[in-house]
């Protein structure tokens, strides 16, 4: 076997096209030119015409799709130079060892797929412009807002245009917890704060129990000596709960004891 025909061997040479991928989905190259195919003269190596010629076109097919189908429809320079120096030199068919092949081809995009890479350029721009928008927002609003009065800040400006929709419940739900750490935003003296506003608001729906609320409360001061700093009015007498006496005290601490 020879790594290239003799120059006894006979010559064929044709028209040669066809529709190559590329990377991009329902976008082709059209590749044409002319095909030479070198059969032996031998007996050994006599091929029918037609099937050299077939065998020819498919092994220069199968070459030229592996080619085209790693370029995108913008690189149509590199995919031609590279289909050149590939189909220029002689080949042989694996299976036909007495059949050789060149071509010399050129490569095109037809006007129908040079309009559909561009659609989907555009398409892909405009997806890639979107996200680079996302992502300079996140950056500046999370320069912007660090910690709770910048984040108020920030939602009153977003809806100065339209104060009616403002909508600090939602700001509290959604845009507030996603804002700050759990240090700043979530200390102990606002825990407490929610917790006390809610037993205060369940108090308002019945002003006696509010009353004997506030009345066990400053009961309580008054053991802790904090009396002088109790934030509330003295209650009625009628809901002043009645003080133990101190024999009764002295129990208490001993049974404790």
């Amino acid at each position: 076997m020879t790594d290239r025909p003799g120059p006894w061997w006979r010559q064929r040479r044709g028209r040669f096209t066809a529709h190559w991928p590329t990377r991009l989905p329902g976008v082709r190259f059209l590749a044409r030119g002319t095909l030479t195919h070198l059969v032996s003269p031998g007996p050994a190596g006599t091929y029918h015409a037609v099937a050299a010629r077939a065998a020819a076109r498919l092994a220069l097919d199968e070459l030229g799709r592996g080619i085209s189908g790693k370029h995108q429809p913008e690189d149509l320079e590199c995919a031609q130079h590279m289909l050149t120096l590939a189909v220029s030199p002689w080949h042989t068919p694996d299976g036909w060892p007495d059949l050789w092949f060149k071509a010399r081809l050129t490569l095109l995009l037809p006007q129908q797929d040079a309009d559909r890479a561009q659609r989907h350029q555009d398409a892909l721009r405009n997806v890639e412009l979107r996200l680079a928008q996302d992502r300079l927002q996140r950056q500046q609003l999370a320069r912007i807002v660090t910690d709770r009065d910048s984040a108020r800040v920030w939602w009153l400006e977003r809806h100065l245009d339209n104060l009616t929709s403002l909508d600090w419940g939602a700001f509290q739900a959604v845009f507030r917890p996603l804002t700050g750490t759990a240090v700043t935003e979530d200390t102990e003296a606002e825990r407490f704060a929610r917790t006390f506003l809610y037993v205060w608001e369940q108090l308002d729906a019945a002003p006696g129990r509010k009353a004997r609320f506030v009345a066990t409360a400053r009961t309580l001061f008054d053991q802790m000596d904090w009396a002088d700093e109790f934030p509330w009015p003295s209650p009625p007498d009628d809901l002043k709960p009645a003080t133990p006496s101190p024999a009764t005290t002295r129990l208490t601490w001993e049974d404790e004891q």
